[in-house]
């Protein structure tokens, strides 16, 4: 396969944006991503779109072919790619396959959701359908209480505390403070994350992550034409999907994701670097004992040390590997089909040396990962600075 690199990324702020409609986020984000590039739109020869429920959320179907059509790419094959929380990643994973095996030559990589605008009720309805309706969704296993299972079971064998859990939530919070694109730019102290209402035990308001409304982009090429346009261009060294049952009952563990395990096992043959090499993380933090395997299920630490990891500070800027430096999806949010395409453009300024406050010195290599339904769809892409 051709060796593949982003060229161009941009993202929207992250928020409750009512005033603002899905084709003004895609606008925004997709010329963004274009402008940053360099290029000429012309150039862009296919589409792809991560989105969760556009159909649901805002009445519309079709959103390839609707981004295609207002970033003035209507006749270039375009396609929606849904995989729950993982459906961004699916779509930059798509389009670096399309650019790898010489399909084309230059894609656009676009995430997007529109949450926020309806009925409270209606909404957390819609995110619920993430789940099995037939055998756990439709019988109150939705996001919080499903992953309080995983929470409740992962204190039972390793005895990780709820202290440790919100000590996740205080760190993202803190990293978002630092973020000019996260839904919250504020930190929180511990104490006020322990002392939280409660939403399914053990997690409180500051365990869940944020209903948020977004859009990124990221310009995929070849790493020949991506050198030529820019010197600090990202290249995309490894990518994995992995999957699971998508009913829990069917899972075989309650502490770990396998299909997380799975997908970075694939992305780490294919990068050819080990986990030593990693320099920062955007992982997959829609609750707080989330970060706590991922990290674990990813390989940086054995299982069931997450907790005192995360408690050492090993995941805060300056620690051995900080993770979700953008506050993740506690702070900067999570607009479900924009996450995966949000976390590369992250990275690839992490990489471009342009994080500012949040910047992690010397990274020369990141990944990101992200975890759809109730842990059934994974993706995970390992980034490397070019020349690095």
């Amino acid at each position: 396969m051709r060796e593949t690199s982003i060229v161009g990324a941009y993202e929207t702020p992250h928020g409750a944006h009512k005033e603002r409609s899905l084709r003004d986020l895609i606008t925004e984000a997709g010329n963004g991503a274009i402008r940053d590039a360099g290029i000429d739109r012309k150039e862009i020869q296919a589409v792809y779109v991560g989105n969760y429920a556009g159909n649901e959320f805002n009445g519309q179907n079709t959103l390839g072919s609707l981004a295609a059509t207002v970033l003035g790419l209507g006749d270039r094959p375009a396609i929606r790619l849904e995989g729950a929380c993982a459906s961004g990643g699916l779509a930059v994973r798509q389009a670096m396959l399309a650019v790898a095996t010489g399909q084309y030559e230059t894609v656009l990589a676009l995430g997007v959701e529109k949450m926020n605008g309806l009925d409270p009720e209606k909404t957390m309805n819609i995110v619920a359908r993430g789940q099995d309706q037939d055998f756990e969704g439709g019988y109150c296993i939705s996001g919080p209480s499903g992953f309080a299972l995983n929470a409740v079971r992962h204190m039972h064998e390793f005895g990780t505390t709820r202290e440790q859990m919100a000590m996740v939530a205080e760190k993202n919070f803190y990293h978002g403070s630092l973020n000019p694109y996260a839904h919250k730019q504020r930190a929180l102290p511990l104490e006020r994350i322990m002392k939280a209402p409660q939403v399914s035990y053990p997690f409180g308001i500051h365990d869940v992550s944020l209903v948020t409304d977004a859009a990124a982009a990221v310009i995929i090429t070849t790493r020949d034409k991506a050198r030529a346009l820019r010197p600090d261009s990202v290249r995309i060294l490894g990518s994995g999907q992995g999957g699971d049952y998508f009913t829990i009952a069917l899972k075989h563990s309650s502490t770990s994701f396998a299909a997380s395990v799975r997908a970075a096992e694939e992305a780490f043959r294919m990068a050819g670097v080990d986990r030593a090499d990693i320099d920062v993380l955007e992982c997959h933090d829609c609750f707080t004992i989330t970060e706590i395997i991922n990290i674990e299920d990813l390989g940086f630490v054995e299982k069931g040390k997450g907790g005192p990891f995360t408690a050492d500070g090993h995941t805060r800027l300056g620690g051995k590997l900080p993770v979700n430096t953008s506050g993740g999806l506690k702070a900067k949010g999570h607009p479900i089909g924009a996450t995966g395409v949000g976390q590369v453009v992250e990275m690839t300024f992490q990489l471009r040396d342009q994080a500012d406050k949040r910047q992690v010195k010397n990274a020369t290599r990141a990944m990101t990962h992200v975890l759809g339904g109730p842990g059934a769809v994974s993706v995970v892409h390992i980034l490397g600075r070019e020349g690095a």
